[in-house]
């Protein structure tokens, strides 16, 4: 009868492979384990089940009953455990299963092709993806990564930037006939602004806190954590938007927007990810990132986009 406690696994192993060598010198030699090592864990092992498990010959290892049914579970768990381990490794390398993936709503508009074209060339890996406008921490959700703009949240986990979308202010044709171009960067303050949240958190605009003792904010004519509202308010009139570039080219193309051109850059809108462990991290996600990383340089360089 075994006693109470825990089973050592690692005890129940190194039993199965001693039994293997038919000797525990020869065990010793194959496992890179100290006899005595080998010996001493084998008495724990018996004395854990309280029953002699081995019978100690000169020249070899024989089984006694107990010991014989306690081989064929370890046969049995040696094939579970070769199982698992080629299960993980076709996890770890094969560009199979599901991958779940975290993005901003706005992204979606320019990558939705992108990430489509991606699904083709990997047919036996499941895309599974939530479009949103809040932050995520992969440790707390289940998201394999998660893909955000603006400065990247304190995190444990590995970061990677995939690219920085320059970003410019940007009105309509009317807007600027109505109220007239700012002439600088501290002339938007007596302007419409339609800002991002995100754009308030990183103090884009430092006019539009309160500034000293008894100052009063100035009040954007719109505030939203959606940039496609962003760039719907700026597209109805109501006012100036920051807005990165490759959201806006279409629109000056059309002549739906005009680019306000100020003497300030804005620093551009960092777009990065983060996701599981760096070193033992899945190939499905290095390869994703790889191929999201490509589409947005070729986006950002192209003449034309969403």
């Amino acid at each position: 009868m075994r006693k109470s406690g825990r089973i050592d696994l690692n005890g129940l192993m190194l039993f199965y492979e001693t039994v293997n060598a038919r000797s525990i010198n020869k065990a010793s030699q194959l496992l890179d384990i100290p006899k005595s090592t080998i010996s001493r864990r084998l008495r724990l092992l018996e004395a854990q089940f309280n029953s002699t498990l081995l019978k100690r010959g000169s020249h070899s290892l024989g089984l006694t009953e107990s010991g014989q049914a306690l081989y064929r579970r370890c046969e049995l768990i040696a094939d579970e455990l070769e199982k698992v381990n080629l299960q993980t490794s076709q996890i770890q390398d094969e560009l199979t299963g599901v991958l779940r993936v975290s993005m901003p709503s706005f992204f979606v508009e320019w990558v939705s092709e992108a990430i489509a074209g991606f699904a083709q060339l990997h047919p036996m890996l499941c895309l599974e993806i939530e479009a949103h406008n809040r932050q995520v921490n992969v440790a707390d959700e289940p998201f394999d990564v998660a893909i955000h703009f603006g400065k990247p949240a304190e995190t444990f986990h590995p970061t990677r930037r995939l690219i920085e979308l320059p970003r410019s202010f940007y009105a309509t044709p009317d807007y600027v006939t109505r109220h007239g171009l700012p002439s600088g960067y501290i002339d938007l303050s007596s302007h419409h602004l339609i800002v991002h949240q995100f754009q308030m958190r990183d103090r884009i605009f430092p006019w539009l806190t309160q500034q000293g003792e008894g100052a009063t904010p100035i009040v954007p004519r719109a505030l939203a954590n959606n940039a496609i509202m962003i760039r719907d308010f700026v597209l109805r009139g109501l006012g100036i938007g920051l807005m990165p570039d490759v959201m806006c080219r279409d629109a000056v193309n059309a002549g739906s927007l005009v680019k306000i051109e100020l003497d300030w850059q804005s620093p551009p809108l960092m777009t990065s990810a983060t996701y599981i462990a760096r070193e033992y991290a899945p190939r499905k996600i290095r390869t994703f990132l790889d191929f999201l990383a490509a589409r947005l340089q070729e986006l950002v360089e192209s003449p034309s986009a969403g």
